[in-house]
């Protein structure tokens, strides 16, 4: 399984996490990959598909949101993405179309279980031509 571009940052008692992309939408599928590094071992399988809309009021608030989607379809569905076609358009709303897995204990184990997004210290910035995110969850 290949990851993103990111790292762990040093947080008492929640996971956080920076995130890079040379684009939004690089930087949405990076985190998303994040999570599911840090929560699941295992092979993703290409055997299911999900589709959604998000719109927010913020380029924040649109990232965590879709990491709130992410960690509810896993949460109540099982779905593990694997592959990401998404699209972020002005007034920041987000198309996805995602293929991957339903987990299953006897293929998949959970490392840790991250349980929410949380706006604490959410930081969304351009440096350069790279998209940075910082971004805490609870765990």
């Amino acid at each position: 399984m290949t990851w993103g571009s990111f790292k762990y940052l040093n947080h008492t008692a929640d996971l956080g996490i920076e995130v890079e992309g040379r684009t939004l939408e690089e930087l949405f599928i990076n985190t998303a990959k994040a999570i599911f590094e840090t929560q699941i071992n295992g092979e993703i399988d290409n055997k299911e598909e999900i589709s959604f809309e998000l719109k927010s009021p913020s380029l924040e608030e649109l990232l965590v949101d879709w990491c709130r989607e992410l960690i509810y379809n896993f949460a109540v569905r099982g779905f593990i993405p694997k592959d990401y076609d998404i699209k972020i358009i002005q007034n920041f709303e987000l198309c996805a179309h995602l293929n991957g897995d339903i987990f299953d204990k006897r293929r998949h184990q959970i490392k840790l279980e991250i349980k929410n997004a949380t706006y604490h210290n959410l930081k969304v910035m351009k440096k350069n031509d790279i998209y940075v995110a910082t971004i805490i969850f609870d765990v």
